[in-house]
C-alpha cells in the first residue's frame, strides 16, 4: 500500500469518526432539523406561489385558525404560505452570499498570508478599511448605493462578510507557512497554487467550517435587518424580515404576523450558532486526542 493510499485511508477514518461524534450531539440534530425544514420549504415554495399572493378580503388580520393555520396579514394573505416563501431568501443568503464570501475571502487570505509583501499589504489594508465600518452600516451603505432589492442585498452581505474570512485565513496561513512540510513542498518544486490547495487549505477545513456557520447566522441577521428596513426583498415577494416589519403595525390586531417570521429567524440563527459550537467542540477534541 502506497503512502497516498495510507493517508487517504487515515483521512477517511478520521472523517467518519468526526461525523459519528457530530451526529450524537443534540445541537447538530437540532440544526439539521431546522435546515431540512428550511430546505423543504424552499423546494415547496415555487408550487405555492398563487397561495402566497392570494388575498382573502373577508379575513383580514385573522389569527391562527381553520383555513389559515397561521393566520392572515393586513391584505388577507396566508402567513404560513408566505413564511414558506421566505425560506427561499434564507437559502439564497447562505448559499450565494456566504458561499461567495467564503470562496473570495479564503483565496485572498491564502494569497496574503503565504505571499506576504505588497500582496499582503494591499489585501489587508483593504480588509482593515472594510472591517472598520460596523457590519450593518456598511451593508446599508452598499444597498443604498446600489438600490433596494434582493440581489443587491446579497451583494452587500457578501461584501461585508468577505473581509472576515480573509483575515481569519490569513492569520492561519501565517502560522502554517513556516511548518517543515511547507518548506519541504517548496524545496521539491511544488507550484504555489498546488501547495496552497493540496497542502495548506486542508489544514484550515475545521476552522473554516466553524467560522462559516457563524457567518451564516450573521448573514441571516443582516438580510432580516435589510428587509425589515425595506432595502432587501421587495413586495410582493415574501421575506421574514419584511413580514416582521409589516406586523409591527398590527400587533394589537394579529400578533402572529410578526411572531411567526420572527420565530423562524430566531430558530435559523440559533441553529447556525449551535452548529458552530458543536463543530468547534468536535474539532478541538480531535486535536487534543
Amino acid at each position: 500500500m502506497t503512502l497516498i493510499q495510507l493517508t487517504t485511508s487515515s483521512s477517511r477514518k478520521i472523517a467518519a469518526r468526526l461525523l459519528r461524534m457530530l451526529l450524537r450531539d443534540w445541537r447538530v440534530v437540532f440544526a439539521l432539523t431546522v435546515f431540512v425544514a428550511i430546505g423543504c420549504a424552499a423546494l415547496v415554495s415555487p408550487f405555492i406561489t398563487d397561495t402566497m399572493t392570494a388575498t382573502d378580503t373577508g379575513r383580514l388580520l385573522r389569527g391562527p385558525g381553520p383555513g389559515h393555520l397561521l393566520g392572515t396579514d393586513n391584505l388577507g394573505r396566508d402567513i404560513g404560505a408566505r413564511l414558506v416563501g421566505g425560506a427561499v431568501v434564507t437559502v439564497q443568503v447562505v448559499a450565494i452570499a456566504v458561499g461567495a464570501a467564503l470562496v473570495v475571502g479564503t483565496v485572498l487570505g491564502l494569497l496574503a498570508g503565504y505571499l506576504g509583501g505588497w500582496v499582503d499589504a494591499v489585501v489587508m489594508r483593504t480588509v482593515d478599511g472594510l472591517i472598520a465600518f460596523p457590519l450593518l452600516v456598511l451593508a446599508l451603505t452598499i444597498v443604498a448605493a446600489l438600490g433596494p432589492g434582493v440581489n443587491n442585498a446579497l451583494i452587500a452581505i457578501a461584501v461585508v462578510i468577505t473581509p472576515q474570512f480573509a483575515r481569519l485565513v490569513r492569520g492561519e496561513v501565517l502560522s502554517l507557512r513556516t511548518r517543515d512540510w511547507v518548506a519541504a513542498a517548496r524545496i521539491v518544486g511544488v507550484p504555489t497554487p498546488v501547495l496552497l490547495y493540496r497542502h495548506v487549505l486542508p489544514h484550515l477545513a475545521g476552522t473554516l467550517l466553524v467560522f462559516t456557520a457563524l457567518q451564516a447566522s450573521t448573514a441571516v441577521v443582516a438580510e432580516g435587518a435589510l428587509s425589515f428596513l425595506g432595502l432587501g426583498v421587495q413586495a410582493p415577494d415574501p421575506s421574514w424580515g419584511a413580514m416582521v416589519a409589516s406586523g409591527t403595525n398590527y400587533l394589537s390586531s394579529n400578533w402572529a404576523l410578526s411572531v411567526f417570521p420572527g420565530l423562524a429567524l430566531f430558530l435559523t440563527i440559533a441553529a447556525f450558532n449551535l452548529l458552530a459550537d458543536a463543530l468547534r467542540d468536535v474539532f478541538d477534541t480531535h486535536r487534543t486526542n
